[in-house]
């Protein structure tokens, strides 16, 4: 096992995440949720949270970075 990051987005407070959405780098993790908050605007989006969540997982697991 080791240590990853799940992007996990709520979407009006219902996930819309699935648990492939798998990180090694925070930093590539934080990217991806503080693009989808804030959208192509300067404006957040409405309604709409994403954040990374530290996870363990297998050596095998296929990752996103």
């Amino acid at each position: 096992m080791i240590l990853a990051f799940m992007l996990v987005v709520l979407v009006d407070g219902e996930v819309r995440s699935t648990p492939e959405m798998v990180f090694r780098n925070i930093n590539r993790c934080n990217f991806f949720a503080n693009k989808i908050e804030r959208g192509t605007g300067y404006n957040p989006q409405y309604r709409i949270t994403a954040f990374c969540e530290p996870i363990m997982v297998p050596e095998a697991t296929k990752f996103w970075d």
